[in-house]
């Protein structure tokens, strides 16, 4: 994303610099209007021809106005910023000679200046940050030697330094000198003298190694050895470092509080304070750092940070741990978490058995490398082999009686993907694919109804139950009527059909077509009978003749029995 520069909102209003920088603001925009014509238009495309030539010369001459045009925002904004000009080129009278030349008027450099001789930098003015980005100093740098007049210098409109009648005068309310001060001769502060033959005041020399050895007079040396016990009643200032390398204590009010007693050993008997934003480090980097009031900082700079060891009993949490920003809460300190950025986990210093994804907003969720189980490690559990899902569960059954049963437990595993159909109803012009489940179990049972939407049938058969419809192929099938069943095709019966409620004989009720279990014959019983077409008997036994609107013929090739009447 683009950002502003932040140097445009510190421009001083009625600048040299606010005015160049609106001339090219509004400049560009001018020039951002100038767009190319429409090459897909009958002017440049006759059918299917391109003039490429006539595109080449609208290019190039936008081109070239694009420059040109560029060229003079670039030399009219400068020159209408230094002169008040602009417009048609009038002005630039206020230029300065690169080769050298005078200026009638104030000459301003407010953002950086040097000045030299022959090539070289002497004089340079600019500005350096402090760590503190809003406090800048500013300097002037001058190599080379800087002449004054006998006026000298002044700071702060004061005459500090003055040089005349050989006499250098200094003048300050105070002055602080911070390094050595060299004089070959003397030094005098009114009543006090400073020169090779020491150090007086009104006439009395000051104390020194050879005139000094007195317990109410304050002793300075170089160097000083102490063969014995060194033993100072008041307060112990010293300007350097100090060394004590055979043992150290030290306390407060007569009680040891730090001490150094054994070869690297510190022994700290009461509390560290620690006072502002500093901290405890190791090797130049800190490992407790107070970064501000609200910050403290445990770290270890390209290490490992380490919490507890092999003897460390327990951690015990007494907050919540938060993300980088304080945002989100990940662990609370009685033991609920959450990780926002994804999560991982394995067990037993292996592979990685579930973990967070997300692809979308939408498609965002959990990956289990292995096995789910449910209730213990050896209850039913999925897993996935990346195209197939599959159920483990546990088959268990007693064997034997009595007092020797056992108890027997098989694992059965089942599965269900998708697979490349094989139904002889798969669409044609496209790949099909079909869900398949799959078992070591002998059987599927379902204690509800099994439903589909549009049929039921068997893989690799065009066997199949639809609604009304039952298929065995495409010309073999029974079809639901409203008030019974269509048969498409031969029907074969092997063993006996008839009403549901058949008894035989002349008084009984029913039909059916059953085989004699005596004789083997297939006999069939109605209460009436319609031939419109001949009937073909080769035995034929009847009880009772009834002829209605017709005849009744009896050949010599009819027997039976008993003959009742004949008319």
């Amino acid at each position: 994303m683009a950002k502003l520069n932040e140097g445009i909102s510190q421009i001083e209003k009625g600048s040299i610099l606010e005015t160049m920088y609106n001339r090219f603001v509004s400049g560009m925009e001018q020039a951002s209007h100038e767009t190319l014509p429409d090459f897909t238009g009958p002017e440049y495309v006759d059918g299917y021809v391109v003039n490429e030539e006539k595109i080449k010369d609208e290019i190039s001459d936008y081109e070239d106005i694009t420059r040109k045009n560029a060229a003079y925002l670039l030399a009219n904004t400068i020159v209408g910023s230094l002169t008040g000009g602009g417009d048609g080129g009038e002005g630039g009278g206020g230029f300065v000679s690169i080769n050298g030349d005078s200026m009638a008027g104030k000459l301003n450099a407010l953002y950086g200046f040097a000045a030299g001789f022959n090539g070289i930098k002497i004089l340079d003015v600019y500005q350096i940050s402090k760590p503190n980005q809003d406090k800048k100093t500013s300097i002037v740098s001058i190599d080379g030697e800087l002449h004054l007049s006998s006026c000298g210098l002044y700071i702060n409109n004061t005459n500090i330094l003055k040089y005349e009648n050989y006499i250098l005068s200094i003048k300050a309310g105070n002055i602080l000198l911070d390094g050595n001060v060299m004089c070959s001769g003397r030094i005098t502060l009114e009543e006090l003298e400073i020169s090779n033959n020491g150090i007086k005041y009104k006439d009395y020399d000051f104390y020194h190694a050879g005139n000094s050895n007195k317990e109410d007079v304050s002793w300075t040396m170089k160097d000083g050895t102490v063969a014995g016990n060194l033993s100072v009643s008041g307060d112990g200032v010293f300007g350097s470092s100090v060394s004590a390398l055979y043992g150290v204590k030290l306390g407060f009010e007569g009680t040891d509080v730090l001490s150094v007693s054994a070869p690297r050993l510190a022994q700290l008997r009461g509390d560290l304070n620690l006072i502002g934003w500093v901290g405890i480090q190791l090797n130049g980097n800190y490992v407790i750092h107070a970064k501000n009031s609200n910050i403290i900082s445990f770290s270890a700079n390209d290490k490992i940070l380490n919490f507890g060891d092999d003897g460390t009993k327990q951690i015990n949490l007494q907050t919540s741990v938060y993300d980088d920003d304080g945002e989100y809460e990940l662990i609370s300190k009685f033991g609920s978490a959450y990780f926002p950025a994804s999560f991982k986990a394995g067990h037993g210093l292996g592979n990685v058995l579930v973990e967070t994804y997300k692809k979308s907003s939408e498609d965002a969720g959990l990956i289990f490398k292995r096995y789910i189980r449910f209730n213990t490690k050896d209850g039913p559990g999925f897993y996935s082999n990346g195209d197939t899902i599959f159920l483990e569960a546990p088959f268990k059954y007693n064997q034997g009686s009595g007092d020797n049963v056992t108890s027997t437990i098989e694992v059965k595993e089942s599965s269900f993907g998708y697979i490349e159909s094989s139904s002889l109803y798969a669409p044609l012009n496209r790949k099909s694919s079909s869900l398949k489940f799959s078992t070591d179990a002998d059987f599927f049972v379902f204690n509800k109804a099994i439903e589909g939407e549009k049929s039921i049938g068997i893989a690799n058969s065009k066997t199949r139950l639809l609604d009304n419809e039952l298929f065995f192929n495409d010309s073999i099938y029974w079809l639901a009527l409203e008030n019974g069943v269509k048969h498409y095709g031969d029907a074969y019966f092997v063993n006996n059909i008839g009403s549901v409620v058949f008894s035989s004989g002349f008084a009984g009720s029913g039909w059916g077509i059953i085989q004699n279990l005596l004789t083997g014959n297939i006999e069939a019983t109605f209460d009436g009978l319609t031939i419109r077409k001949k009937a073909r008997f080769y035995e034929l036994e009847v009880q009772k003749q009834s002829v209605t609107n017709g005849s009744l013929w009896v050949s010599d090739s009819c027997s039976g029995d008993l003959v009742e009447e004949i008319v």
